[in-house]
């Protein structure tokens, strides 16, 4: 009898290593920014007629412990300031993130923001503890004209813990003002997550049974079906799983768990499922002329418009 798996989510501890693991091990994290960098400009050249000179709202949905926002933040005071404005542009983040944990990691954070940041902008932040349903939900209960109105939303890679289609629409419809865009980082069809998701449907839960890996298509295929303009930017990156395939080892294990989400997978997994993931990395990865063996990534900066 096999032991009941324990997703990543619930231990932020073991999510942390299995993620530290990953980026050692890969080239995601270059990817992430460039992607990250890529489409908030693409973003920014579609968001006109704003006042340089009024506050510029930022929503970060599911931000975590707030490095991708700031990064965002980062890139748009840059934009900003060199749009002409003499003044220092404002820009105020409101962040939606569930997870006290990592929202504290947030706050510790941007306690005391870097010179080059507050040397281009004046930067603000208020904090939601809670999911985008609840904040959705904390909406609807007061009167529409006092809803905040942003100029810019993003998701990265969050967005898989949501309805997207009908958190797309409550951002797109309700959130965004007249002029703004939203900008969603997730997983190409191509990507070894959306293929190991499809292939394990129902066997690994991938973090959480309420979890979808979507991909640039399903988001796409929703902005089509409103009528909304949208724009896509793709960056592949590489995951060396070697470690997967030599002795037991803690950074193999570790990485083996991020690849499927569980926690100590391979301790507590089926063996007949654990070999079912090796036979697929196997049919998926490519292998170099020094044996490395590699899983191919790819992710997608989304950019929708209004």
């Amino acid at each position: 009898m096999s032991v009941r798996m324990v997703s990543l989510s619930q231990s932020y501890e073991a999510y942390e290593k299995a993620f530290k693991s990953f980026l050692d091990h890969c080239t995601a994290r270059q990817a992430i920014v460039k992607c990250v960098q890529d489409g908030t400009k693409l973003a920014l050249e579609k968001i006109t007629s704003l006042d340089v000179n009024k506050p510029f709202n930022i929503l970060g949905v599911g931000s975590g412990n707030g490095e991708m926002d700031l990064l965002v933040i980062q890139f748009i005071a840059a934009q900003r300031k060199a749009s002409g404005t003499e003044a220092k542009p404002i820009i105020h983040s409101l962040v939606v993130e569930p997870s006290s944990f990592l929202l504290e990691k947030f706050k510790a954070s941007v306690a005391c923001l870097p010179n080059s940041l507050t040397d281009l902008a004046q930067v603000s932040f208020e904090w939601k503890q809670m999911t985008f349903q609840e904040y959705k939900q904390l909406c609807s209960i007061q009167d529409k004209g006092t809803w905040p109105s942003f100029h810019f939303i993003h998701f990265v890679h969050s967005i898989y813990y949501m309805d997207a289609a009908d958190t797309l629409v409550t951002c797109f419809e309700q959130q965004l003002g007249q002029t703004g865009a939203i900008f969603c980082l997730v997983q190409t069809e191509r990507s070894y997550f959306a293929k190991v998701q499809k292939k394990f449907k129902g066997r690994l839960t991938f973090g959480s049974e309420d979890m979808v890996v979507y991909t640039e298509e399903d988001l796409a295929k929703i902005a089509a079906q409103k009528g909304w303009k949208y724009e896509v930017i793709r960056q592949e990156f590489a995951i060396d799983v070697s470690l997967c395939f030599g002795e037991p080892s803690e950074q193999g294990d570790l990485l083996f768990d991020w690849l499927t989400h569980q926690k100590d997978f391979r301790a507590t997994a089926d063996q007949g499922l654990i070999q079912e993931v090796m036979d697929f990395f196997e049919e998926v990865m490519d292998a170099n002329e020094s044996g490395g063996k590699f899983l191919k990534g790819e992710m997608a900066a989304v950019v929708i418009q209004k």
